[in-house]
């Protein structure tokens, strides 16, 4: 008895230590891949505080051997930072409003409206996420130029008050809403209008958090179509478009553009921060609703 015990204690054992090993490993390559997703944000940040010769150095140095703040100064000398990141945020806000708001709606017709043809122009919907946005760049900016809009403002964020993805998370969360509240909601004579924005909207506030990080992120780092519709125009520059001025035909100042690449990056960090728990909530949830 106490030999057949010890073996089917050796033989509990057995499992407990491979599920000890596969938990080691599984930390292990995360933590790997923790590391290198971080280490280009730490270069940025550390080549922000190097001189010029340092950061070339081969090989390089992981520590700074000394921060300075010269390449913060330059690019504080050089552009005008306050007026390049309001160029930005009005572009980005604008594109992030118009976005929700129209992705929304038909979103909301896809889903909650009985229309013949619905299904074919969510199919249409799916299908023009598959088409890479290089590809609409010349026929946007030949429209934008028939509105006389080149220049301006509206030439930047046009091109993104709607947008297939946003529809594709906003019909998703949507299917979640049972009809039973919109039925009872025309039943006190609401409109479709009311029933969007007091009962939908509401209701899917994960997702549409997810939506404006999202569109604020693809906006905010947006640099070809601004650059196209804002030529000649400095003065209305965003922050990658100022960027790009650092980099010359015979060098490139990689330590003031790291430091604009920090600034430029500072306020998606943050809003990532603030709101990462309901954007991870609606990714999570939004791929298992159909």
């Amino acid at each position: 008895m106490t030999i057949r015990a010890r073996a089917i204690n050796r033989g509990r054992g057995t499992p407990g230590l491979w599920s000890v090993l596969g938990k080691v490993l599984m930390y292990l390559v995360l933590i790997g891949g923790a590391i290198s997703s971080l280490f280009p944000f730490y270069w940025m940040i550390s080549s922000s505080f190097k001189i010029t010769n340092e950061i070339m150095q081969v090989p390089p140095n992981i520590i700074p051997t000394s921060l300075v703040l010269d390449n913060y100064h330059y690019v504080f000398s050089t552009m005008n930072v306050w007026q390049t990141f309001l160029n930005s945020l009005i572009v980005s806000g604008s594109t992030v409003l118009l976005n929700a708001l129209f992705s929304g709606m038909v979103a909301y017709a896809l889903v909650k409206l009985v229309f013949p043809g619905s299904k074919l122009l969510f199919m249409l919907v799916l299908a023009f996420m598959m088409i890479p946005g290089q590809l609409m760049t010349v026929p946007l900016f030949l429209q934008i130029n028939r509105m006389g809009l080149l220049g301006t403002y509206p030439a930047m964020f046009l091109p993104g008050a709607v947008s297939s993805f946003s529809i594709f998370l906003f019909r998703q969360a949507m299917l979640s809403v049972p009809n039973d509240y919109i039925d009872a909601a025309k039943i006190d004579g609401s409109s479709h209008i009311y029933i969007f924005f007091r009962i939908i909207m509401p209701l899917i506030v994960p997702t549409l958090i997810t939506v404006i990080i999202i569109n604020f992120f693809w906006s905010w780092n947006s640099y070809l179509w601004p650059m196209m519709v804002t030529v000649g125009k400095d003065h209305m520059a965003t922050m990658p478009v100022a960027l790009d001025r650092y980099r010359t035909l015979h060098a490139v100042r990689w330590g003031a553009t790291m430091a604009g690449c920090v600034l430029t990056a500072a306020p998606i960090m943050v809003l990532y921060l603030i709101l990462q728990r309901q954007f991870i909530e609606s990714i999570a949830l939004s791929g298992i609703k159909g």
